[in-house]
């Protein structure tokens, strides 16, 4: 089907080269024309410095200053001001055709041939797309510079310069009509350029104009060559964009037919032959712009992206056409148009997405795009919807600061409303998208119940935190609602029950949660050894090993009032054995592994990487929905988890460790303490913890259901609290090098347990970025020297403080060795010298803090001096190269005219010197 739709819409995108044909098989006049217009241009050599100042010019466009700071080896930048392009390209092309003929008196000669208007016409149409056609074949040498300083991807580019193509070619038949209007060169240059204007800025029209008249934008948009544009940079070839450019092009050059035309009529009939070519004029425009409304309407489109990042898949499809036609979709999109580079991905995917869903979508869904800028009508009104700015830093030039932009949508029916505020670089833009459409068009949603207990992820509490973000996200799918172990829960009236740290539950609370998950009532688990996300601040006092704290807060022991016990001491016991499975609670494991250099030092052993790599090809399973194609998950101070012998159920393992791991048992991992704010004893990490390497694997997440047909629990246990803590939420809305699966692996397996499992597939779809691999190569050159002077620097400031200290360690040795002295006349001395270092020490820190931080000033600025000259240099380069083919060709036919003509001068006459 896929190599169907592109043939067809390939044989549409050359309807233009059908003209060729037409020209050089079919009609000797026609191309009589053309050979005789071409040579005219190319015979000179202003035909070629045009070409040259047009390829330097898209050059300037697709590597200007924004190029290296979105960091992309796409076309995007060129393709954005395209248009603007045209508008000075093609009526410089097509300036001459007519009003040349007009001027010499060679229209009248040419008309008097024996050939038909039409045969005329296309001679010259064929003639100025030709030129337009080489132009642009010489622009491809932008293309093969993007090629030798990054890795873009072809398909794209392939469908850009197809779009190229095909808008040139459309704009080149108003140009022929703005030539034959005048004998002037320059006046058909200057009524081209305002007749070319009209579909390109169309789009930027006000939207009320005099006399309070309002204009749909939706359709103003549909009518702008940029929009239309911008369906092909994104690596599609959209059939209903080859129908809008074919269509320009169709009733311009009717237009122009008829101002040809207009020589055969007589005086007397040139009022009604006027009238009737006028309404004939009409009839087309209208027609066109009606068939335009329909084909929009028309899905159809090839994709040559490699990814298929801007495709929606069969799921996405699915939810579309279970749409109800009378409940129309309403998708809003409130876009920044320019945002810093690490959002470049995607706002480009979600505008891609976002253009193919409305040609899917059809009458079921209404897309719009809408830019928006800070403080502007369209920010007021996304503000009042929900959708507000995000402050993002943005690096320009070297210089850090600050912008709000927005990248946020809101999808609603008549049934719901769903919106999604803000997307991140870490966003999965396909299934946001196609969620939030396929709960709005639900009249009912399942229900995730939200068990009570000590982590208080509902909020309020000790401590007054507020609700975790893992809700907010559930409501975008689901209804919501908090669950209260102190009474029996009823297994039908949840579909997904959440389940935080249950080690907190009381014996009655257990009791309750039990027969719960014994009905069979689908259950997720978080439980930690360790739940470091609720013990901010390094003292522990949240653990399964340690008790419950006291109702009323940190006051309540002094009133009397004690904290009831945990079920089983917080062991899970009794749940375990419903489960059959182990669970260490006073445990954690640690890995060495750290696929990430630039954090290295930075994160102790027990933060686990689970990551498939060729030492542990199955770390994260491919064998549940739940894991399968998730790239790293990240998990801190968890514990481990084990089948027991002789389970009669499914024990599916979903994250395991690498066999470079072990485990650190409680009493080794913390030491004793006190916490001052509840008054209570608690632990704190032992700096000192031994480690252990038992080599080998451990898992830290498994499902647990029953064989088919059997009846039991159904539950996915995660042996560690801070996976679905809301770092990893603020995490994906970031720009960052890191990047984990946390809140996918959530989702998923609410959903799998939920039995809605139609959105899993899409959280593992991901769009390779095409970065400037040249440029930074050649650039994390220089930010790796910076980092080793940074670190030489710090350590040369540490062994400076250290001899300081040694000096004191000395002269206080030599004081207590002296045998004259007494012990007080000691003890004075050595607290005159403490004194005394001790404002040297504290005046040669500063010192040192002032003098490094002036070192580290003064090495970013030299650093980034070193970056912005390298991407200079391949500006530079980026604009020269493309060009020299054509000023080559252009010189060597100037070299050979000039040769030819000396050749044919009659020797007597030549000049001697």
């Amino acid at each position: 089907m896929q190599a169907l739709l592109t043939l067809i819409i390939l044989a549409a995108t050359l309807v233009p080269v059908a003209f060729a044909k037409y020209v050089f098989y079919t009609n000797p006049t026609a191309r009589a024309v053309a050979f005789r217009n071409v040579s005219a241009y190319f015979n000179g050599v202003l035909g070629y410095l045009f070409i040259t100042v047009f390829v330097v010019a898209a050059s300037l466009l697709a590597f200007d200053t924004r190029f290296f700071v979105d960091n992309q080896a796409t076309l995007d930048r060129l393709s954005g001001s395209f248009p603007i392009l045209l508008l000075f390209l093609v009526p410089a092309v097509t300036m001459t055709a007519w009003a040349d003929e007009r001027k010499l008196g060679t229209d009248e000669l040419l008309f008097t041939l024996p050939a038909r208007d039409i045969d005329i016409l296309v001679g010259k149409y064929t003639a100025v797309t030709f030129v337009y056609a080489v132009a642009l074949l010489f622009s491809l040498t932008t293309a093969l510079v993007l090629e030798g300083i990054g890795d873009p991807d072809w398909g794209p580019i392939f469908t850009t310069y197809v779009g190229y193509w095909l808008a040139g070619t459309a704009l080149a038949g108003a140009g022929l009509l703005a030539s034959s209007l005048t004998p002037s060169a320059t006046v058909a240059f200057v009524i081209g350029a305002v007749l070319c204007a009209l579909p390109v800025f169309v789009s930027a029209m006000p939207r009320e104009l005099f006399g309070g008249v309002s204009l749909p934008r939706e359709a103003l948009l549909g009518f702008g060559i940029g929009e239309r544009l911008r369906e092909f940079t994104i690596g599609t070839l959209p059939l209903r964009g080859v129908f809008y450019f074919v269509s320009i092009a169709v009733v311009t050059l009717y237009l122009n037919y008829i101002v040809i035309r207009r020589r055969h009529w007589s005086a007397q009939a040139s009022a009604q032959l006027g009238l009737q070519y006028g309404l004939r004029a009409a009839a087309l425009g209208i027609a066109a712009v009606s068939l335009n409304v329909v084909a929009a309407a028309v899905p159809l489109r090839a994709d040559f992206s490699a990814e298929k990042a801007y495709s929606l898949t069969d799921v996405s499809r699915e939810v579309v056409a279970a749409i109800e036609p009378d409940r129309t979709v309403l998708v809003q999109a409130y876009v920044s148009p320019d945002v810093p580079r690490e959002y470049v991905g995607v706002r480009k995917q979600l505008i891609g997405l976002l253009t193919q869903l409305d040609g899917l979508g059809g009458s079921r869904v209404d897309v719009r795009v809408i830019d928006t800028e800070p403080f502007s009508e369209e920010a007021e009104e996304a503000e009042a919807i929900g959708i507000e700015p995000r402050t993002v830093f943005a690096d320009r030039d070297g210089r850090q600061g600050e912008q709000d932009i927005f990248l946020g949508l809101v999808v609603e029916s008549s049934y719901d409303q769903v919106t999604i505020p803000f997307l991140g670089p870490g966003s999965l833009v396909e299934y946001e998208l196609t969620r939030s459409l396929g709960t709005v068009s639900k009249q009912d949603r399942l229900t995730v119940g939200v068990l009570e207990t000590d982590a208080q992820i509902t909020g309020g509490g000790f401590g007054g935190g507020g609700e975790w973000q893992i809700l907010d996200e559930l409501r975008l799918q689901y209804e919501v609602e908090p669950v209260s172990p102190d009474s029996a829960i009823d297994a039908d009236a949840y579909d997904v029950l959440l389940a935080v740290m249950p080690s907190s539950l009381t014996e009655p609370q257990m009791a309750n949660f039990l027969a719960y998950v014994e009905a069979g009532g689908p259950t997720l688990i978080f439980d930690d050894p360790y739940p470091f996300t609720l013990n901010p601040g390094g003292r522990i006092t949240v653990a399964p090993t340690l008790g419950k704290p006291a109702p009323g807060g940190p006051m309540a022991q002094f009133q009397q009032q004690q904290p009831e016990a945990k079920a089983d001491d917080g062991t899970l016991k009794t749940l375990l054995e419903k489960l059959k499975i182990t669970w260490t609670h006073d445990a954690v494991v640690w890995e060495e592994f750290n696929p990430h250099p630039e954090i290295f030092d930075l994160v102790p052993p027990e933060y686990l990487f689970i990551k498939n790599r060729n030492a542990q090809a199955a770390a994260i399973s491919d064998d549940s929905p739940i894991s399968d194609g998730l790239d790293e998950i990240l998990l801190a101070y968890a514990g481990e988890l084990r089948d027991t012998e002789g389970a009669d159920h499914v024990y599916t393992p979903l994250l395991v460790t690498g066999l470079g791991s072990g485990l650190i048992a409680w009493d080794e991992l913390t030491t004793d303490s006190f916490d001052p704010f509840t008054f209570r004893p608690a632990r704190v990490l032992d700096p000192g913890r031994p480690l252990y390497l038992d080599e080998t694997v451990h898992t830290v997440a498994a499902h647990v259901r029953p064989k088919e047909g059997a009846e039991g629990p159904n539950v996915v246990f995660v042996a560690d609290v801070d996976l679905v803590s809301d770092w990893f939420f603020d995490q994906r809305l970031q720009a960052s090098s890191l990047s984990f699966d946390n809140v996918a692996f959530v989702l998923n397996a609410v959903d799998v347990l939920a039995g809605e499992e139609k959105f899993v597939p899409l959280r593992s779809r991901r769009a390779v970025p095409r970065t400037l691999t040249a440029v930074e190569a050649r650039t994390s050159k220089f930010l790796a020297e910076l980092r080793e002077k940074q670190e030489s620097i710090e350590t040369a400031s540490d062994e400076k403080l250290e001899q300081a200290r040694a000096n004191f360690a000395e002269k206080r040795a030599a004081i207590e060795a002296d045998d004259r002295l007494s012990p007080r006349v000691k003890e004075e001395r050595i607290r005159i010298i403490a004194a005394d270092e001790e404002l040297k020490l504290r005046v040669a820190e500063e010192n040192l803090e002032r003098e490094a931080r002036r070192e580290v000033e003064k090495l970013r600025t030299e650093t980034f001096r070193d970056v912005r000259r390298t991407e200079n240099s391949f500006w530079l380069w980026a604009v020269l190269l493309p060009p020299l083919p054509a000023v080559v060709l252009g010189v060597g036919v100037l070299l050979a005219r000039t040769a030819a003509e000396k050749k044919n001068i009659d020797p007597d006459r030549r000049r001697v010197s």
